[in-house]
């Protein structure tokens, strides 16, 4: 009986030591920081969900011409990109669309 108590305790500090070294945990520097937005967004280039502190989120303010002529940002009307990396971000303004199987 105290061999296979033993063992199966054995096992249960082998499997701990493999799953820490398999599965270690992330740097700092990815985890969320005080006042980060940590809700799910979609990006507008492939569409897959990610953490909105992860991805790069691009403020488009859409032009109002003026009375006097000028163009101005209309701050209210203004529509954000959200994007999974910067080579997403570049491919959108580029006009690439996205190809899951390329």
């Amino acid at each position: 009986m105290f061999a296979a108590i033993m063992m199966i305790i054995i096992i249960w500090i082998v499997m701990w030591g493999f799953y820490k070294f398999m599965y270690p945990r992330a740097p700092r520097s990815m985890m969320p920081k005080d006042g980060d937005v940590t809700t799910p967004r979609h990006c507008n280039f492939c569409g897959n969900s990610l953490a909105e502190y992860r991805g790069v989120l691009e403020t488009k303010p859409s032009l109002v011409a003026s009375s006097d002529g000028n163009t101005e940002a209309d701050i209210k009307g203004s529509q954000e990109l959200f994007f999974c990396n910067y080579e997403h971000q570049a491919d959108f303004h580029a006009g690439r669309t996205y190809n899951p199987n390329a």
